[in-house]
């Protein structure tokens, strides 16, 4: 998805109607960023070969006081088979 260019995106629905959307695309440069329109989070960072590396996150300041972290959902390995995804990347030994 995200290593062939493809955009993420997520919403969460609150009682009432209201909505909070959230969406995260990788750049075609070496350029990071978070936006915010009241109603939107998009995050953009240059994710395309960090996806295939062993790096578990991307982690960067927009301005002071503001950090972005982008982690890989990790494997489940010790909850009930039914909630194991098996698109999750896998759990590496040595990692924390």
């Amino acid at each position: 998805m995200l290593a062939a260019g493809e955009e993420l995106a997520e919403q969460i629905a609150f009682a009432g109607g209201a909505t909070l959307s959230y969406m995260l695309a990788s750049s075609p440069d070496a350029s990071s960023s978070a936006e915010f329109d009241g109603k939107v989070i998009r995050i953009t960072a240059p994710l395309g070969q960090w996806v295939h590396a062993s790096d578990i996150g991307y982690y960067f300041e927009v301005r002071p006081g503001l950090k972005v972290a982008i982690e890989k959902d990790l494997e489940c390995v010790d909850g009930p088979e039914e909630e194991k995804d098996p698109l999750a990347y896998p759990r590496l030994a040595n990692a924390c």
